[in-house]
């Protein structure tokens, strides 16, 4: 038995990305200001450093993996840090199927169904739910699965899974 790994980036949200822009205008607005006002150079080091981080430390990424019926799900931040977002067992999972899907419709629209999204957000990918049932509650997880990812669960949870008609 093998293990499936999908690691997916995140797209950075518009905000974001204008806040970086924002303050590295006002970063060096500040840091051009220190010739007339000495102290608008701290200002303009601490707009740097806001500037910093919203750009080069700001990236984030999903894993899923399986393993021997069990789903697991992380975040990696900046390609260092690791989280555990979570670990079922294919035993709590009622299935998987692509989002919108009919099966599936039934869980996105209930209001008593907890979402969790580890999705990337761009729309030209295929997002899938697992609809997942632990003791009494429903989690829905919107992830996005590769190929190889379904057809190794596949192997031994075929009902499970229901995929994406091919058009």
């Amino acid at each position: 038995m093998k293990e499936v790994y999908v690691i997916v980036p995140v797209k950075r949200s518009a905000g974001t990305i204008a806040a970086a822009v924002l303050t590295l205008v006002l970063a060096v607005i500040f840091l051009l200001l220190t010739c007339v006002m000495p102290a608008a150079l701290l200002i303009g080091i601490i707009f740097a450093v806001i500037w910093y981080f919203l750009t080069f430390r700001s990236y984030k990424e999903y894993e899923y993996s399986y393993f021997d019926g069990e789903l697991h799900f992380a975040r990696v931040m900046n390609k260092s840090r690791r989280k555990q977002l979570g670990s079922y067992s294919m035993e709590d999972v009622v299935l998987i199927a692509p989002s919108g899907d009919r099966s599936v419709y039934r869980y996105e629209n209930d209001n008593q169904v907890k979402v969790k999204d580890y999705s990337s957000r761009q729309k030209e990918h295929s997002i899938y739910c697992a609809v997942i049932q632990q003791a009494g509650n429903t989690t829905l997880i919107k992830f996005e699965p590769d190929s190889d990812y379904l057809d190794a669960v596949e192997v031994k949870y075929k009902q499970k899974v229901t995929r994406r008609s091919e058009q």
